[in-house]
Formats: C-alpha cells, sequence, structure tokens
C-alpha cells in the first residue's frame, strides 16, 4: 500500500535547491494537497532552518542532485574520483541527519567506458557505499537506477544488477534499498512489470515519471515532461494503473511524482501541473 506520497521538489520548483527562500515557498506551494512526504536538495542553507520547515513531513535528502550538479562519481575506477565524490556525498548525508531526513538518495555514477570494466565498477560502488554507511549508520540510503545509454549513463542501471548490489549491501548489515523509476525502467528498455517484479522484493519507493525516447524530440531522454504528452511513453492511465498496482499491494510504499519544470516560472509550472495530475494530488 501507499504509507506516503511524495512530490521531488528540486525537480518541480528548481529555486527550492538555491536557498531556504526557495525551499520555503515550494513548501508553501505544496501545503494544500495530500503531500506527507518531500524530495529536496538545498544549498547553502541550515539544518537547522531546513528542519524548522519540514518538521511536519517526512523528506528525502537527494544526494543525487549534488551528483549530478557536480558530476560525482562514487563508482569510478580512479580512486581520487570516488574518494571526492564519497566526501561530497558524505557532507551532504551529515547534513540529511541533521535536518532529521528519513532517507538519503544517490545514484551509482556514470558507467565506465569499457563495459568490460562494469564488474570492477561495481565493486568500487558497494565500497563507496559502505563508506557513506559507516559516516552516517542510521541513515537509510536509496540507491536510484537510472538510463545506461541515453543521458547520464548511469553504471546501475539494469534492474537485476541493480537488486543484486543491494541484497550484497544488506547482507552485511547496510540499511539500502532501491528507488524504481518508471520513466528508467522504459529508458532501460525493460518492460515494466518484468521491472517491477525483479525490483518490488528490494524497494520501499517508487518516482512516477515519464520520457520521451525519440531523439528527434526536444524533450528526449531523461527530462521527466507530463503524462500523456506527445510521443511520451506512458499516458495518465499507465500511471494510475500503477500507482493503483501499489495501493494494492501489501508492503509498504512511497509513491513520489516526479516532473521537471523546463523554464523558470514555476508558479505556472506547477498549476499546470496539478491540474493535469489531479488524480496524484487530490487522491487520498
Amino acid at each position: 500500500m501507499v504509507r506516503d506520497k511524495s512530490i521531488v521538489l528540486s525537480a518541480v520548483f528548481p529555486s527550492s535547491k538555491t536557498g531556504i527562500d526557495g525551499l520555503r515557498r515550494a513548501l508553501d506551494r505544496i501545503s494544500h494537497y495530500d503531500i506527507n512526504t518531500v524530495e529536496y536538495y538545498c544549498e547553502g542553507c541550515s539544518p537547522i532552518d531546513v528542519s524548522a520547515l519540514l518538521k511536519d513531513k517526512r523528506s528525502v535528502f537527494l544526494g543525487a542532485a549534488r551528483q549530478k550538479a557536480m558530476g560525482l562519481n562514487p563508482c569510478s575506477p580512479k580512486k581520487e574520483e570516488r574518494d571526492h565524490a564519497v566526501a561530497h556525498l558524505t557532507e551532504c548525508l551529515r547534513f540529511a541527519s541533521l535536518t532529521g531526513a528519513n532517507a538519503f538518495m544517490i545514484n551509482s555514477g556514470r558507467r565506465p567506458v569499457r563495459p568490460e570494466d562494469d564488474n570492477v565498477c561495481l565493486e568500487w560502488l558497494a565500497d563507496s557505499i559502505l563508506r557513506l554507511h559507516h559516516a552516517q549508520p542510521e541513515m537509510p540510503i536509496l540507491l536510484e537506477p537510472g538510463d545506461r545509454d541515453i543521458e547520464y549513463r548511469h553504471l546501475v542501471g539494469p534492474s537485476e544488477m541493480a537488486v543484486n548490489i543491494v541484497r550484497s549491501l544488506q547482507s552485511i548489515g547496510v540499511p539500502i534499498s532501491l528507488v524504481f523509476d518508471i520513466s528508467h525502467a522504459a529508458q532501460l528498455g525493460e518492460d515494466l512489470e518484468e521491472a517491477w517484479a525483479i525490483t518490488r522484493p528490494v524497494c520501499n519507493h517508487v518516482h512516477l515519471a515519464n520520457c520521451i525516447l525519440n531523439r528527434d524530440s526536444r524533450l528526449y531522454g531523461d527530462k521527466h515532461p507530463f503524462f500523456g504528452v506527445d510521443g511520451g511513453i506512458y499516458s495518465h492511465e499507465d500511471a494510475k494503473r500503477f500507482l493503483s498496482l501499489l495501493e494494492e499491494d501489501t508492503e509498504l510504499y512511497t509513491a513520489g511524482l516526479e516532473m521537471i519544470c523546463p523554464h523558470s516560472d514555476e508558479e505556472s509550472f506547477f498549476r499546470e501541473l496539478v491540474a493535469d495530475t489531479d488524480w496524484f494530488f487530490n487522491r487520498a
């Protein structure tokens, strides 16, 4: 069942990433809706101020946003690049802990140039995640698989690979689980139902998102347009069907909506998003 409904604030309200005022405005905008969890990233903010803003909500700190902004790669074949990534993510992790975050989300980083290096990079990724765990042992870690060949070229990646690394880390006591993003499944060329069946045993967090795989489209790749957009993979019915699948499950999930604001007018984008996706915002 869906215990928590979430929104990826940093996608819908990019200004929420750049200071406490932007984060406050974003939280004010969503306060009228049935959203009890937020996924956020904020630069230059005091953890005390963030904690005060988030006191009534569960939260997930998006270490993956720092990775994207700085090109941090915890699976890099180069030790100095891994150390750089772990250092920055550890800083984020400690900030997240001070704000009372309920989980910390990362991605694997870019896959190596040579496919034959995948396995050793998976070992380095596991080592980097273990180092993050040792820095803040009580913080649950969420690993989000991404595309392999379209835009960000993540190492993880395919559902079976993702499940295997999570299970190996769980076996040594790391509190880690997967984020299942339905748009990333499409970008990986995986069937949605088959990918979910593989991922479900180690997943408690889902992103409802769309993508366009037509290379001629300006929204090609990981741009997360609205459901039902021309050329998009998923219709509103597809997304609602998957949300209903989660609600009928006996396990507990966080279902997060992730649409990326493509321009500077966040207010109008959010109004359009609510009107277009009312089945998510107004569903109890």
